[in-house]
Parts: structure tokens; sequence; C-alpha cells
């Protein structure tokens, strides 16, 4: 690899070792939310948006 992260679906797949899982109502009902918030768009997940999400859900002290 070239030091580069890879940040395809299948890259988060992999990472977050959930190949097989199944979707839980609250996954999909995230995803419901996602799709409201991009006007169902369909954006890919790039770096700042990845990073932007994830603040959302960090906690603040």
């Amino acid at each position: 690899m070239t030091g580069e992260q890879d940040f395809s679906v299948e890259g988060w797949r992999q990472a977050a070792h959930i190949r097989d899982r199944e979707i839980t109502p609250n996954e999909r009902f995230w995803l419901e939310v996602i799709r409201l918030a991009s006007w169902d768009s369909d954006p890919a997940p790039t770096l700042e948006r990845v990073q932007k999400l994830r603040m959302i859900f960090q906690t603040r002290i």
C-alpha cells in the first residue's frame, strides 16, 4: 500500500469487520437520515465528509 487510506465502502467494511453482519433497525434509520440530509444525492465518502460526520458523534465534555 502507498500510505493512502481506502475510503471506499468496501474498505470501510473490511476495517470495521462487518462483512457478514445484518443491518440493524437503527442503522437503517441512520441511512434514511443521511439520504434526507443529502437530498438523495448519494455523496461519495471523502475524507472531509467522514471527518465532519465523525465530529457530530464525538462526545463533548
